[in-house]
């Protein structure tokens, strides 16, 4: 009862971490299925307070205590996400089926083949991409009722997490495409910053992009022993394996930071300073990580300006002041040239999508703007 307390306690007073209506979500397919999340909870040594609660939240060892408690509880690895979903003997048989592969490449393609095999509802993938990248492009049929998005996620946290355990080191993901919008939520927590590489919303598929040196880098780990221990050790979820954030993560906060500050357009020389490294390593360690400064900039003010347009009544004019254009014409063309349309058009074209206003409003709050 000791262990169980201090769990609560700790999960349901994070300030940051998955948020309790990402927490619901993930268990609306066990909902759907008659179960109980407040007893799911319990058994994961989770406050059930959190559910449903914006203002709690719980940590990434939290997450695997409840993503193996539903998956236990219903029988199910897919949550209950999917019509047919699929038993946690063949998710057994599947472990082992790649296990004894050589390679990452080789594990990947075994593990695609017998996931196509094992479900109706999953297609995987895979496809090359130009230039030295290898697109693992993942299909999820799921049931009405839930949060299609946060599946995704979930199932790219497990897989990212698992192969980089499976080859002792973090994978080099050039890229991460999800076709649902950025997740907001108002504790200010960013669930696909764990990933460590460049995430492209509403994208056409919902895809990880793999880098080819990493295809032919030899498994260290091959029992299922290992594989029950790295769970019941309950790694941080949330945590880049290796323990750093990346250089995309450092950079972004300090732009965050600075642009608080009212300083729109920090120059890289800035930015590495504050960051202990040389502009010319930044952007070297940048590239690794298939971003740039320029792009990482320009995609933090564009989003502020998506969201003053949709959060707020504030005229365009107003909006490109106060993000720091001098100029109401150059505000209009670098906000079209970031999201494809003029700002009036992009307001019109989402002034009715009531799930966009909500991440507007949460991400104005998260960047402290008023």
């Amino acid at each position: 009862m000791e262990e169980r307390d201090r769990h609560d306690g700790k999960d349901s007073t994070l300030e940051h971490g998955l948020d309790g209506r990402a927490v619901a979500a993930l268990l609306s397919g066990a909902v759907l299925k008659g179960k109980d999340p407040d007893a799911i909870l319990r058994q994961a040594l989770i406050d059930p307070r959190v559910y449903e609660n914006p203002d709690a939240a719980i940590d990434g060892p939290a997450l695997v205590r409840l993503v193996r408690q539903i998956q236990f509880s219903l029988d199910d690895v897919y949550l209950g996400f999917l019509a047919q979903g699929c038993r946690m003997a063949l998710e057994t048989e599947r472990l082992l089926s790649f296990l004894s592969c050589a390679t990452f490449g080789e594990a990947l393609r075994v593990s695609i083949r017998f996931t196509d095999a094992m479900s109706t509802d999953v297609g995987p993938g895979i496809t090359e991409e130009h230039g030295s990248g290898l697109q693992h492009i993942c299909k999820y049929h799921t049931v009405p009722g839930v949060d299609r998005d946060i599946l995704v996620w979930i199932r790219f946290v497990w897989i990212y997490h698992f192969f980089s355990w499976l080859i002792g080191r973090p994978l080099a993901l050039r890229e991460v495409s999800v076709r649902g919008p950025r997740p907001v939520q108002s504790n200010g927590f960013d669930r696909f910053a764990l990933f460590g590489c460049p995430v492209n919303y509403e994208a056409p598929v919902d895809a990880l992009s793999y880098d080819f040196s990493d295809l032919t880098v030899r498994l260290v780990h091959g029992s299922i022993k290992e594989y029950d221990d790295y769970y019941g050790s309950e790694p941080d979820w949330f945590a880049t394996p290796g323990g750093e954030p990346s250089w995309r993560e450092r950079t972004q906060q300090v732009l965050v930071d600075l642009q608080k500050a009212g300083l729109w357009s920090a120059p890289i020389e800035v930015v590495a300073a504050r960051l202990r490294t040389r502009p010319r390593r930044l952007r070297h360690d940048l590239a690794l990580e298939g971003e740039s400064f320029q792009d990482i900039r320009t995609r933090l003010r564009g989003e502020l300006a998506s969201a003053y347009l949709l959060a707020s009544d504030t005229p365009v004019t107003a909006i490109g002041f106060a993000l720091g254009f001098s100029e109401p014409g150059s505000f209009s063309r670098h906000f079209f040239a970031w999201a494809g349309m003029a700002p009036s058009a992009y307001r019109a074209a989402h002034s009715g999508d009531a799930a966009m206003i909500a991440a507007a409003t949460a991400l104005l709050k998260e960047r402290r703007i008023s």
